[in-house]
Formats: C-alpha cells, structure tokens, sequence
C-alpha cells in the first residue's frame, strides 16, 4: 500500500487528472489521510479561481483511494513521538508532515509518495516515493 501526499494530488489535479500521472501506480493500493484531505481542500478553497468542478474532481480522486485514514489517537501518539525524535535530532519537519507519516505508519502504510522527499525521508520507517 502507498500513502499518497498532497502533492501528488495537487499535481494531478493540475494536469487534469491525467491517467499518465497515475500510471506508475496503476496496480498499487492507493490511501491518503484526512490531513491531506485538508490540505487540498484548504488549496482549493483558497484559490482565487476556485470552482466546484475542481472540488467535485477532488472528491471523484478520493473515492478511489484504498482507504482515508483518520487521524485518531494511534495515529497522534506516533506522529507526536515521531516530532519529538525529530526535534531532539535538530531535523524538525512541519507538524502537518509529522501528523501525515503518523497516519500512515500507524496505519501499516510504509510508503508515500510525494515531492516533498527531504521532509519525510526524515522519518524512520517511512519509505519515501519520489515522482
């Protein structure tokens, strides 16, 4: 299973949703977390071109998704463990990355894929996918 980021997303709403951009990943298990939910959202509704086609594509993509993790009390307790390893170290990452790899892991999703490498390849345990 292959946690999805927001970037991702973001990238493909961008180009449409393109089948090209899902390719690669066609035959994987695709999930994402509530806080991505959010993060894309926050985008969309944000925007000054915002639309209800793209928001109504948005909602499309997540019905494809293997599983929306919440984020729940396992999910908090990891990622707050996992901040505080990072902060002790001096490599601190965004809480939202953080609460993000928390949902995953304590889900048994041990990949994501997104841009954003240098922030997650942080976390122990987290195989990172770049695209």
């Amino acid at each position: 299973m292959i946690g999805v980021d927001s970037t991702f997303i973001i990238d493909l709403l961008k180009s449409g949703g393109s089948a090209e951009t899902f390719e690669p990943y066609a035959e994987e298990d695709l999930s994402t977390s509530e806080i991505v939910v959010y993060e894309v959202l926050q985008g969309i509704y944000g925007s000054r071109y915002f639309n209800e086609t793209l928001l109504k594509t948005f909602e499309a993509l997540l019905d494809t998704f293997t599983f929306v993790f919440p984020i729940d009390r396992k999910a908090s307790r990891l990622a707050a463990k996992i901040s505080a390893e990072l902060q002790h170290a001096g490599k601190s990452i965004p809480h939202s990355d953080v609460l993000i790899a928390g949902c995953f892991l304590a889900n048994g999703c041990l990949s994501i894929l997104t841009k954003n490498k240098k922030d997650f390849e942080r976390i122990e345990g987290l195989r990172v996918l770049g695209y």
